[in-house]
Parts: structure tokens; sequence; C-alpha cells
């Protein structure tokens, strides 16, 4: 019997917590670094975007293997949620590192948000628009007349999109979305934009034979998973930015290479309860490509590809997004993850 999305995510606990940042609206990077002198480790935390699930399974394995401790590191990794706002905590200090996917954290720093991009697990966007064989969407020709299901965030980037295709937005219906796909699976639209690396698995899992089109080549090739902090505290304290993007590089390759030892370790140890082993060993084997592809093939796991975020953020100004002249230069900063790499 399939399994009810809603009551799936139900089942699990939102639980954020709080880091060995000083509190307060500045972050204070010289706090991380004094509360942490008396330990063996540098202590630092890292704010997840969404609950402990596969997508963040890399990031575990570097506790599991002791990637983190060989780094002079002891690592937190605090549970995000609906209710979580990641960036904010990120900024106001109460986690030294967190993830956003691209846009989130283009929005933060247009707002004046002093962060930096500094490392990307998923170079390949996984976005998809995920259809029914029996109204399938195959190419974006396909998309006038239909109804689909997008959240608020993306409709601007998809409108672009559509336009530079020569299609009428307006010939889309577009309506919202949220985590849950059952709108699809209850034939309340004809489509669903989703991650194939997480929606689109547990559709799968769940015996749907959806029809998949990917956007990354189709003009949104936003990259997710993105590794950003504050930039005073990246000033005072690159050592410990570049001990751990080195170390959550070498965990994600192991995760990659060891799937089935990884579900294992997510289902039973770090992972939120309720998990569907079938469903994180297909997400990790999924998230391969996404994750090793683009500039990775060439510099490694989470470099930063400047030329890609200046084309990205010329996306989001058409989109009407930004205003501003931002440049990569602005958003990201590429030395820590060079430098971890060069190691």
């Amino acid at each position: 019997m399939k399994r009810s999305f809603s009551a799936a995510l139900n089942r699990r606990a939102f639980v954020s917590k709080g880091l060995t940042l000083a509190a307060g609206s500045a972050i204070a990077s010289s706090s991380l670094m004094s509360i942490s002198t008396a330990r063996a480790a540098t202590a630092a935390g890292f704010q997840l975007s969404w609950i402990k699930s596969g997508q963040y399974s890399g990031y575990f394995a570097g506790i599991e293997k002791g990637y983190y401790a060989d780094a002079g590191l002891d690592m937190t990794f605090n549970s995000g949620g609906p209710n979580i706002d990641p960036v904010a905590n990120v900024a106001a200090g109460q986690s030294a590192f967190g993830d956003r996917p691209f846009g989130g954290i283009v929005l933060a720093r247009e707002k004046g948000m002093p962060i930096k991009l500094i490392g990307t697990v998923f170079q390949r966007n996984p976005f998809a628009i995920f259809s029914m064989p029996d109204k399938p969407i195959r190419t974006v020709q396909d998309l006038p007349g239909k109804t689909i299901s997008v959240t608020a965030s993306v409709r601007p980037l998809l409108a672009n999109m559509f336009a530079s295709k020569g299609i009428d937005p307006k010939s889309v219906n577009m309506i919202p979305a949220g985590p849950d796909p059952s709108a699809l699976i209850n034939k309340q639209t004809d489509g669903y934009v989703g991650y194939e690396t997480n929606q689109g698995v547990m559709l799968k899992i769940q015996g749907y034979p959806i029809v998949i089109l990917g956007l990354h080549d189709l003009g949104l090739p936003e990259t997710s998973g993105n590794i950003y902090a504050r930039e005073d505290f990246l000033a005072a304290n690159k050592p410990v930015a570049v001990a751990f993007l080195r170390a959550a590089a070498k965990a994600w390759k192991w995760t990659l290479d060891n799937p089935e030892a990884m579900t294992k370790l997510m289902v039973e140890k770090y992972g939120v309860s309720g998990l569907d082993p079938k469903a994180v060993l297909a997400e990790i084997q999924a998230s391969g490509p996404f994750i090793t592809g683009g500039i990775a093939e060439r510099q490694g796991l989470l470099s930063v590809d400047m030329a890609l975020a200046d084309s990205l953020l010329d996306t989001y100004r058409k989109a009407g997004l930004i205003k501003s002249d931002m440049k990569a230069t602005d958003l990201c900063d590429p030395q820590y993850a060079i430098a971890a790499q060069a190691a």
C-alpha cells in the first residue's frame, strides 16, 4: 500500500539545537574560538535547511569516519524545518555554517545579510517537473495549458525560463506547492516542481511511474546544498573553514562510494526517526551525478563555480528577484574550497 507523504512527514520531529557561538545580533568570530580553545577540537555548528535525512548523509559520514575529528573539528549539525530560517540563524551567529539553495543565499545577500557562499554540494540542479504518463510533460512545449504546482520562490525563475523558450508564462497555470506532491498523485495538478533526488525518489519508491523533465539544462541551472558563513567569521577563522570543507569533501565521497553503509547509518543513527531505508538509499544513489558533475569533475567536490554564479545572478535579475548589480565575487568566495582541495 502506498504511504501518504503527509503522514510520513508528520512522524518526523523538527528540532533546532543551539551552538557554541556567542549570542547577539552580530557574530563574534572570536567567541567560537575562545569557547573552543579549552577543548581538544574546535567546536563549530552547521545549520541544515531541512530535517536530518538522506540529502545530508555526506555530512554525517564525516562524524562516523572521524574526518572532522582528524581535522581538529567538533561539528554539530542542527536540524532545520518548516519554522526555521537557516540563513537568519547563521547571520545571527547561532551556527558557524549553513546550507541553502543558491536562491536563498542570493536573496539574503540582497537584503544585506553579510554572508558568503564558500562551497557547493549539488553542482547540477536536481529541480525537475514531474508528471504522470497519462498526461506527460516531456518538453517545455508540453506546458501551455497545463497546471503545475511550484513554490513561490521558484515561480519567477520558471516564468523567465518559459519566456526565454518562446512560451507565454501566462499560458501555464502555476499554483502554490509544498514539499508534498500529493496534488500530482491525486490528479489535482498536471505537474509538480520538486527535486529529482527527493520528491522524485519518493514518488518512484511508492510505485508511481512518473515522467521527469529536468530543468538544469533548460535554463534553471541553480546549484543546491551551497555552504555559506558570515564574512567576518570567515575572515577570522579561515583555517576552520578550510578544515571543514576538506573533511566534508572526503565525507561526501565516502558516502557516494558506500551508499548502502551510509543508508544504514542514517536510518539507525543519524537521521530523524521514520526514515525509509529504500528511500534513503535511492536518494543517495540518485544524488551522485548532481554532486560530482559540473566543475566538481575538474576541481573536486564542493568546488564553487564562479562563472555559473554570475550567470545565475543575471537570471535572478531578469526574473526580477534582485535589483542590485551583485556579482559572483560579492556573493561567493572560492578561496576556502581551493585551499581545501590543495591540501
